[in-house]
């Protein structure tokens, strides 16, 4: 079992190292034109600048949802045509043309005409991406409009939302939520329009039956309902709703755990016998020996009630706290049919929505790696039925050994990812307090129920 675990760790560690080093691909690429966006005939002529603090930048989106903005540098900027009025520059970058515009006032201009001619607008990184189940973001979004006299207005949008539309996007349709895909933001002002994109990618989806795979609907809803249930009953508690959801979900895989302890009491048991089997054959390697010594393992097996695919027994566990920590990471994202019953994300003082929460994160995580080392060396601490087992071979030694270092790479594991989630480090905070408890108790259990099987066996062979 120690083996399998070991494997299966070190296949983990491989598959999070190797999706690290995955290039994260642009989706889509955005250009805000230089904040001097009018010149008169005689600026134009004397020549401009596209570059620098207050030039053209580009927005790049990338596969993860990461947004990075990049001034221009040595891209190639086509000439516009003509040489007055609006005027739209094409630049290359990454080997995709782009356009932006700007104002060359011309001479001869009426200063009394007020008509729109051009509007651009600044966009903030927030703007230009959402989240899956989200929609546009139009904080930090300033709108240049340009007159035609050359007047400039610098509207803000979160001062004018009533001007903006997005055309009736709904990020939920009928086969799910929306992904790697863009939809449209009209802006309407003064009887002019203008258009600009918001892309949706990155972020975990919210929970829904009309996104949810075979998954989501026999193991992550049900266990999104409960916390949404409790959560709902004590003030839209989100933290309230982890912790009874914990107390359940953990309560209903209990008889797992006690059939691994059993299993466990079984092969202590079984330990002698088990190494005489060995010792007898240790010498002997050929095809007839090493099969005999399979059958003779068999019958320890049986004698004493082992079930040889016992030691698949926890990881029968693994979809239901994959579930859970599905659930815990979910919940909450707006646009989930269940969000509004966990709204109330507070719990003393700290807000549970929160990631990368500074100290905050880093005293939860503290406390994460605290309660999982308790746990780690209780569990790795003999019961008193082991410790006189005597004589361990060197591979089991060097099993153990094994199990150490993973058990605390675990750890570690365990404190950076609780450190960019509240949500998860409470919840793991709950789950180790219950598996401590849980551990003592079973502890306790198992010792009496050893005692109780050894006297059975001494009875068994003095009746013999």
């Amino acid at each position: 079992m120690k083996k399998i675990i070991v494997m299966m760790s070190v296949i983990l560690a491989l598959f999070a190292l190797s999706s690290c080093t995955q290039e994260d691909v642009v989706l889509k690429t955005y250009v805000n034109a230089p904040i001097k966006m009018v010149y008169t005939e005689a600026e134009f002529a004397d020549g401009y600048v596209f570059k620098g603090d207050e030039g053209v930048t580009f927005i790049n989106v990338k596969q993860s949802g990461a947004v990075e903005t990049v001034p221009l540098d040595n891209q190639g900027i086509n000439e516009p045509t003509g040489d007055t009025g609006v005027l739209t520059y094409r630049v290359s970058y990454s080997d995709v043309l782009y356009d932006f515009s700007i104002y060359v006032v011309p001479n001869n201009v009426d200063v009394d005409d007020t008509e729109i001619v051009l509007v651009n607008f600044m966009l903030a990184e927030a703007n230009v991406r959402t989240n899956i189940g989200g929609t546009e973001n139009l904080e930090g979004l300033d709108v240049y409009v340009v007159r035609a006299n050359g007047s400039v207005e610098i509207l803000s949008a979160e001062d004018h939302l009533d001007k903006f539309s997005n055309n009736g996007f709904e990020p939920l349709q009928e086969d799910g939520f929306v992904s790697n895909e863009a939809f449209e933001v009209t802006f309407s002002y003064e009887g002019f329009t203008a258009n600009f994109e918001v892309f949706v990618t990155g972020g975990e989806a919210p929970i829904h039956s009309k996104d949810a795979g075979f998954f989501d609907w026999i193991l992550v809803i049900p266990v999104a309902f409960l916390t949404q249930l409790f959560g709902g009953i004590f003030g839209n508690s989100f933290a309230v709703g982890i912790l009874i959801t914990t107390l359940i979900v953990r309560t209903l895989a209990w008889p797992i755990y006690a059939k691994s302890n059993d299993l466990s009491l079984k092969m202590n048991l079984a330990q002698p016998e088990m190494q005489r089997v060995q010792n007898k054959y240790a010498t002997r390697k050929d095809p007839q020996s090493q099969q005999q010594m399979q059958m003779e393992m068999m019958g320890v097996y049986k004698k004493y009630g082992i079930n040889v695919l016992g030691c698949l027994l926890p990881f029968l566990q693994m979809p239901i706290f994959i579930a859970m920590y599905s659930v815990v990471r979910r919940i909450t994202i707006p646009g989930g049919m269940y969000s509004e019953q966990v709204s109330n994300t507070m719990f003393f003082g700290i807000n549970l929505a929160n990631t990368n929460d500074g100290i905050t994160a880093i005293i939860l995580a503290g406390i994460v790696g605290a309660t999982m080392f308790t746990l780690q060396r209780l569990a790795m601490k003999k019961p008193s039925y082991a410790k006189n087992v005597v004589n361990p071979n060197p591979q089991a030694q060097q099993s153990q050994q094994t199990m150490k270092y993973v058990s605390y790479f675990m750890v570690i594991m365990m404190m950076f990812i609780s450190y960019q989630s509240n949500a998860l480090a409470i919840y793991w905070i709950f789950g180790n307090a219950y598996s401590l408890t849980q551990t003592i108790i079973n502890r306790k259990l198992s010792e009496k129920k050893h005692a109780k099987l050894k006297e059975k066996e001494l009875l068994g062979g003095l009746a013999k």
